[in-house]
């Protein structure tokens, strides 16, 4: 398989790249941008001169007066030729040999002694005497000039690049520190297993740190989420030890030849009461398990939630009587929302089992419900053991014990199934509540989560 190049690599020859290309179209431009201006330049000069030459022309009797002719000026030399082309100044020759017809206002180039030159003719007349005038002018240093640009491009052009080349690889070094950190902070996790790694921050806010910002949020969940699976699966598997052990042990004892049929009956039926609670944590953990992967489907429907509160109410009433605390229900009739009901059945069930079982003997559970705008309220107040104020936010999590008095009966999943389902109806769930006095759960629905 062909290696790639690093980001680091490629963005530095794609920047590379780039420059010389806009490197060689600057070059280009200011070569061509500066022979047109040379070119330029020389043309005026050369046509401003041999008009300034036909001016200063001067004829007696037909012969040339060179007295006030400047033959050569800003590197053009003047020369002065009659009607059939003959030359007749300057006298002195200038050493300058080209072979060029002479035409009218006309510019052209030619070459001559070794050197290209830049021409314009003149025809004029004079006193009746008709004559030429010849501008020349040599393009040598225009092309002197151009080949030292050149030269200078091919030598300044190769350092540029090389310079900048090495600065645009330091700066997308530095720019990627912040990449590097983060794969070998994935790398230490991966090998070392410790979510509690983060991503140094360096405290910029460009578009990496922020990346660097996400990642350590993505870990912080990351590490609560493993926690929470350690510590549910240590919390299930001692939920599920305590019931296999009492049905082990009441199987082992009715099996024993001692054992006789009252005792036998009795192992049976605390052999069904552990069942049954091992199967009432199996469906809470399925049914929540399904919720938080979006596999839950709720029923909606139009419910009436009083009639829903008093006969979950009713179900409760024995086992109140059981434990001698007194039931007062305080329901609004005809409250009606948009729900579940088997969930919000357990909803109010999981409440008012909560308030009975941790009450104090001859202590009261009160149950209410009322209208509010848009929907309605359920309060939940009892007399019991009440929750200390630091425990408070911790009852909603599964499996979580306030004290070792909580662990007896329940399972542990009653108030994270309140909450959820709360918020599956686009509800709340809202605690007060005092140590050793008691406590309200206060639930707010909503007439209809979907709208």
């Amino acid at each position: 398989m062909k290696k790639r190049l690093s980001i680091k690599a490629r963005v530095t020859l794609w920047y590379t790249g780039l420059l010389i290309l806009l490197l060689c179209l600057g070059v280009a431009y200011l070569l061509t941008f500066t022979d047109r201006i040379s070119n330029q330049q020389l043309r005026d000069a050369l046509q401003d001169v041999v008009s300034d030459a036909v001016q200063s022309a001067q004829f007696d009797y037909g012969e040339l007066d060179d007295e006030d002719v400047d033959f050569y000026r800003d590197g053009v030399s003047v020369f002065f030729y009659d009607e059939s082309g003959y030359l007749i100044a300057p006298r002195v020759n200038q050493g300058i040999q080209v072979n060029a017809l002479l035409e009218d206002q006309v510019l052209k180039t030619a070459r001559g002694g070794g050197e290209d030159w830049l021409i314009y003719d003149l025809y004029a007349r004079e006193d009746g005497v008709g004559f030429w005038v010849r501008g020349m002018t040599s393009l040598s240093g225009t092309q002197g000039t151009l080949r030292e640009l050149f030269l200078l491009a091919l030598i300044g052009v190769p350092g540029f690049v090389l310079v900048a080349a090495l600065g645009g690889w330091q700066i997308t070094r530095r720019a990627f520190l912040p990449v590097g950190r983060m794969a070998e902070t994935a790398n230490a996790i991966t090998s070392g297993k410790d979510l509690s790694l983060r991503v140094p921050d360096d405290g910029s806010r460009d578009e990496l740190s922020r990346l660097g910002g996400t990642v350590n949020a993505m870990l912080e969940r990351l590490q609560e989420a493993f926690e929470r699976e350690k510590q549910f699966t240590s919390d299930v598997s001692h939920e599920l030890r305590t019931p296999t052990a009492v049905i082990r042990s009441q199987c082992e004892y009715a099996l024993s030849p001692q054992a006789g049929e009252p005792e036998r009956r009795e192992a049976l039926e605390a052999v069904l009461r552990q069942s049954q609670r091992i199967s009432t944590i199996i469906s809470q953990l399925l049914l929540l398990a399904r919720a938080e992967n979006g596999k839950f489907t709720p029923n909606w429907e139009r419910v009436n939630f009083s009639e829903l509160c008093e006969m979950v109410a009713l179900e409760l009433e024995g086992r109140a009587r059981e434990r001698q605390v007194e039931f007062t229900l305080e329901l609004q009739p005809e409250v009606w929302l948009v729900g579940d009901e088997t969930l919000l059945m357990r909803l109010v069930n999981n409440l008012l089992t909560n308030a009975i079982r941790y009450n104090k003997e001859g202590g009261s559970v009160t149950l209410r419900l009322s209208t509010l705008p848009g929907g309605c309220l359920l309060e939940v107040a009892d007399t019991g053991i009440g929750i200390r104020p630091e425990d408070q936010k911790k009852v909603w999590r599964r499996f979580y014990r306030v004290d070792a008095a909580r662990s007896q009966g329940g399972c542990g999943l009653g108030l994270s199934m309140v909450q959820w389902i709360a918020q599956l109806h686009g509800g709340r769930v809202e605690l007060e509540s005092a140590y050793g006095v008691g406590s309200v759960f206060r639930v707010q629905l909503p007439e209809d989560p979907k709208k």
